[in-house]
C-alpha cells in the first residue's frame, strides 16, 4: 500500500469531522472548514475525505437517498437516521443482535462489509410535531 503523507488539508478534514458527532456529510465538513480556512476547495475537503476511507482511518457511511455520511468509529455498528432532519446517530445495542451471515444467500456475492441504517424520528422532530 502506498504511504500517505499527512497534509495540513487532511489535518484540517480530520479536526472538522471531530467537530461533529453526528456523521457529517462531506458539504456539513466543508463548510465548518470554510469558515476558518476560506482558501480552502470543496475538491480538497472531498479528495482528503475519500483518502481518509482508504487509508482505513475513518468509515463512510452510506444512506439512501442522501449524501455519504464519514464517521471515526471502524468497529461495526448500527446507525438511525431520523427520517425527518436526516441526522445520523450511533445506535447502542443491549442486546447483540448480530446477522447470521451463515443464513444469507448471496447470490455469489463475495461480502466485505455490511451496514444498518434504521429509521425514525429523532426526540427534536418528535417535539417539533408535538407543538
Amino acid at each position: 500500500m502506498k504511504e500517505r503523507r499527512q497534509t495540513i488539508q487532511k489535518g484540517l478534514v480530520w479536526d472538522a469531522l471531530n467537530e461533529h458527532m453526528n456523521h457529517p456529510s462531506a458539504e456539513q465538513i466543508y463548510e465548518s472548514i470554510i469558515q476558518k480556512h476560506p482558501t480552502i476547495s470543496r475538491a480538497t475537503v472531498y479528495r482528503n475525505l475519500n483518502s481518509l476511507v482508504e487509508d482505513g482511518i475513518i468509515r463512510r457511511v452510506q444512506v439512501p437517498g442522501g449524501p455519504d455520511r464519514y464517521d471515526r468509529i471502524l468497529e461495526q455498528h448500527f446507525h438511525i437516521q431520523c427520517v425527518v432532519c436526516k441526522s445520523i446517530h450511533d445506535l447502542e445495542m443491549t442486546k447483540d443482535l448480530s446477522i447470521g451471515l451463515e443464513d444469507l444467500d448471496l447470490k455469489g456475492y463475495q461480502l466485505e462489509s455490511y451496514q444498518v441504517v434504521f429509521n425514525g424520528v429523532c426526540p427534536e422532530c418528535q417535539k417539533e410535531n408535538l407543538s
